[in-house]
């Protein structure tokens, strides 16, 4: 239906209220379609945007990578015709030399259970023993081939406490990426639960990703670490040898060198969180990757979260978590479409906006006659129910404030059988005053 120029003019007062602040108020009065419209009634053009990295060196991600080696008793074990030990530091020369000059690459490194011995006399002190050889700043090649010689196996294994140390070694920020890479030959010793730590890390505002590296483990026992990984979207490796290892490390940091970030951030209304939920990203060929990287804050999250993705194009969904809502319950979903470049991170501002109609012509306009519609691909959809006085569901009420899902809506006049807005823009954290007048 499209709008019909005539008797019918507007009068669209537009205040949008940021979390940072308010902007000033927007008077647009027209006349004729042409001065309000962006474009005809009778298109939708509800199409997602597609989200992409931004420009020059706003885009560019920093990647800090800390190596967190296990450094207790059973690292003197033999493996091969060598010692565990010896192969660790073998493999770590190597992966050293094959680090890549690269400014936006800091490496750092992290021994634990390196002190006391593996009685129960020792067992306080080892356990709590970690300490940060090489901080994450820059990559010292020299300053990591000296700290790799300069630890002894010795104790227990306070895996939780190393993983909480090292992610207390990482600083949150927009363009930066957290990995910590452990490498272990045992399950932890200690008391602690490095499978929660994990998930705390990854929930947390330095957003940290492990991958884990099993040294010489027996099944059952790697069974144990796997949630570390699983709980953070990394990796778990295997390796049984001192070669194996030198390449699992090697291609964990390639993985995380040249990966993307897709950045999620919530806002709401006044400044309050907006707590949504990722349910669904598949990349262009519909592989499903909820299923490879899902992680427990997917499920319900009101701060910032970043998901590592290899390059690629990707479409997501976001849901909103509150039982009921202000519009009809096959819009309180958004779509996106999404690019990740390799090192580069993409940003999603994801969240409802609110919108206030009020009414400047109680004579002729009813909320029994009004309606509002929601672009969805190329066609409109009732999203908010003509008002009614007894019922329930979102119908329309004058100066009621509606939470509604980004995108693009217009009002509908059943009574005049005309479009009076159709181009009223939602989009996540802005407030929306909308002043109906027909003459």
């Amino acid at each position: 239906m499209h709008h019909q120029p005539g008797r019918l003019s507007l009068l669209l007062f537009a205040a949008f209220a940021l979390l940072t602040g308010s902007l000033s108020v927007q008077v647009a009065q027209a006349t004729d379609k042409s001065s309000i419209l962006a474009s005809d009634a009778g298109s939708a053009g509800g199409s997602p945007e597609i989200l992409r990295p931004a420009e020059g060196r706003a885009g560019q991600v920093v990647t800090n990578i800390q190596l967190v080696l296990d450094a207790s008793g059973s690292m003197a074990q033999s493996i091969g015709n060598e010692t565990k030990i010896q192969a660790a530091r073998r493999a770590m020369e190597r992966i050293i030399d094959r680090l890549p000059d690269n400014p936006d690459l800091n490496v750092g490194f992290r021994v634990f259970g390196h002190e006391g011995d593996g009685t129960e006399a020792q067992k306080a002190r080892s356990c709590q023993s970690t300490a940060l050889l090489v901080p994450v700043q820059g990559v010292n090649k020299e300053l990591l081939r000296q700290q790799t010689q300069a630890w002894q196996p010795a104790g227990w294994t306070p895996i939780s406490l190393a993983l909480q140390k090292a992610g207390e070694d990482f600083r949150p920020g927009e363009n930066v990426r957290n990995a910590i890479i452990m490498v272990t030959d045992g399950e932890e010793t200690c008391g602690g639960d490095p499978c929660a730590v994990a998930k705390a890390l990854a929930e947390s505002q330095v957003s940290v990703r492990i991958d884990v590296v099993g040294f010489g483990l027996k099944p059952d026992v790697a069974k144990t670490l796997s949630c570390i990984a699983e709980n953070s979207g990394g990796v778990y490796a295997d390796a049984q040898d001192g070669d194996a290892l030198a390449r699992a490390l090697e291609e964990l940091i390639t993985v995380n060198l040249k990966q993307g970030s897709q950045r999620f951030v919530p806002v709401a209304v006044g400044g309050a969180p907006e707590t949504v939920s990722l349910t669904r990203l598949v990349d262009a060929q519909g592989e499903d990757f909820l299923k490879t990287v899902q992680l427990p804050w997917m499920e319900r999250f009101a701060q910032e979260q970043v998901v590592q993705l290899p390059p690629g194009e990707y479409r997501f969904t976001i849901a909103y978590t509150e039982i009921g809502g202000d519009q009809a319950p096959a819009h309180r979903n958004t779509e996106y479409m999404a690019v990740v470049e390799e090192g580069r991170e993409t940003v999603a501002v994801v969240g409802r906006g609110q919108v206030t109609f009020f009414n400047d012509s109680p004579q002729v306009l009813q909320a029994r006659d009004v309606r509002v519609e929601k672009a969805v691909g190329e066609q409109w959809e009732e999203s908010i129910y003509p008002g009614q006085l007894v019922g329930f569901g979102p119908y329309f009420k004058f100066e009621k404030p509606f939470r509604l899902t980004p995108g693009r809506y217009r009002v509908y006049d059943r009574q005049q059988q005309k479009v009076l807005i159709d181009n009223l823009v939602v989009e996540p954290g802005k407030d929306l005053t909308v002043r109906l007048k027909i003459e």
